[in-house]
């Protein structure tokens, strides 16, 4: 029983946009305006045989029309990198970039296309301790903390 307890795995991430994390053909980005970006911590159960957290992300925002295409998110680039520079104050940085496509469709008239999305993801902690990790999407950004335990 108390092995089951430490060893508790994190769950599969639910995900409304799929994700990728290869730069592909984006010419459609400028028509792009993120409103609203938040991120929270879903389970976090750190400890010596667990390094797993699960958080999600909700990104909300609109895209300008193209005429007769249809603009949508098709999916969201996500990049991580270690933070070498300690000027944020952060080990590590998450960024998340909703890709804009568009499909040939019913003359939007000038309309706005709104969107909203919360997508999972799991993030391993990268040492011992507090681990700061700043997610940015766009202009916004949050700063989370995971402690792992031994």
């Amino acid at each position: 029983m108390f092995k089951k307890k430490l060893s508790k795995k994190t769950r599969k991430p639910k995900i409304e946009i799929p994700e990728t994390f290869r730069v592909g053909w984006w010419s459609n980005q400028e028509k792009l305006i993120i409103e609203g970006f938040s991120v929270e911590i879903i389970q976090s159960e750190l400890n010596l045989f667990n390094n797993k957290s699960l958080i999600s992300y909700t990104i909300n925002g609109k895209i300008k029309p193209d005429g007769d295409w249809v603009s949508y998110v098709k999916e969201i680039h996500i990049s991580e990198r270690l933070n070498k520079n300690t000027t944020p104050n952060c080990d590590r940085i998450i960024e998340l970039t909703p890709i804009v496509a568009v499909k040939k469709g019913k003359k939007m008239n000038g309309a706005v296309e709104k969107f909203k999305f919360t997508n999972e993801y799991i993030i391993t902690s990268g040492h011992w301790g507090v681990n700061r990790i700043k997610l940015v999407c766009g202009t916004k950004e949050q700063t989370i903390e995971l402690k792992q335990t031994k």
